[in-house]
């Protein structure tokens, strides 16, 4: 299940600093391609252990990007893979949009997935994964994914005590609950609740058997970056969900991270488990929602 990242600097803006005083802009796990879309600086990979060297554009073990200078940057990461679409059937349809398959051109700014993020109009960043649609005006060029379709199949809110008690939520050291009022991104105001835990929180979904794959979703507080935690399926290690940025402005945020069908085909019902190891950023969570991938035309 794949899924896109924009990594967009100017001047002197950065991710963080590391320990070495460099100007960090990319911080991704696990394995994927990059592409150089803009850098007036230098760019350089860190591995660990290792010294700087040449921007490589693949990973197979998470990857940092640093910049040499000051300077305007872009670096679009998609995971798995960024597909090749070039010999791919494209259609030139009107906003809004519903279904899934692969943005590859705008004619304005378009929010992808109810992301809240603006893509930029006519924009060499594509081509951009969606599953469940696109919003705006104007017209997009897609590659749709015709066979497939993704729907919410659960949802519960962190203040929400019988949507937590129907998924059977347990949580470790959660703070209190609080109301956040804010904006995302794209301006959305929200004002809802918030909290934040240290360790694992786990809680049972249920949906088609006939899935392959899931996706979950979280609307969290951003205040603070670099937020990790290891996502079991069953107890079964599925990935490292990260979210390395950090706005102190724009505080909502969306985030998700896909389970591929081998953890999840032929089953109805999950037990997930997120766990934000120790000496991380608390772990904030305002709302979560499972989507579940499925054949179109699947029978539920």
């Amino acid at each position: 299940m794949s899924r896109a990242l924009q990594f967009r600097y100017t001047d002197d803006e950065r991710l963080y600093t590391d320990h070495d005083g460099r100007r960090v802009i990319v911080d991704v796990e696990g394995s994927g391609e990059m592409r150089l879309m803009h850098a007036e600086p230098d760019v350089l990979t860190v591995r660990e252990g290792e010294p700087p060297q040449m921007f490589c554009p693949k990973f197979e073990d998470g990857s940092i990007v640093l910049a040499e200078g000051p300077g305007p940057t872009h670096i679009q990461v998609a995971f798995p893979f960024i597909p090749n679409l070039s010999s791919a059937k494209s259609e030139e349809v009107a906003l809004p949009i519903r279904g899934c398959g692969w943005l590859i051109g705008a004619s304005n700014r378009v929010v992808v997935d109810d992301l809240h993020e603006w893509s930029p109009d006519p924009s060499p960043q594509f081509p951009v994964p969606y599953r469940l649609g696109a919003e705006g005006s104007g017209w997009v060029t897609v590659v749709p994914v015709s066979n497939l379709r993704c729907e919410l199949a659960s949802a519960f809110d962190i203040d929400d005590d019988a949507g937590r008690r129907t998924h059977h939520f347990q949580v470790q050291n959660l703070s209190a609950v609080r109301v956040l009022e804010s904006q995302f991104e794209d301006g959305a105001v929200r004002a809802a609740s918030v909290a934040c835990h240290l360790n694992a929180a786990e809680f049972e979904v249920e949906f088609p058997s006939n899935n392959i794959g899931i996706l979950l979703r979280k609307i969290y507080d951003r205040f603070h970056g670099r937020q990790r935690a290891r996502v079991l399926i069953d107890g079964i290690f599925a990935g490292w969900w990260y979210e390395p940025g950090e706005d102190r402005k724009y505080r909502w945020h969306v985030s998700d991270f896909g389970v591929p069908a081998s953890l999840t085909e032929g089953k109805a019902k999950v037990r997930i488990t997120v766990d934000p190891p120790a000496g991380v950023a608390l772990w904030s969570l305002s709302r979560i929602e499972v989507y579940v991938l499925r054949p179109n035309g699947g029978i539920l």
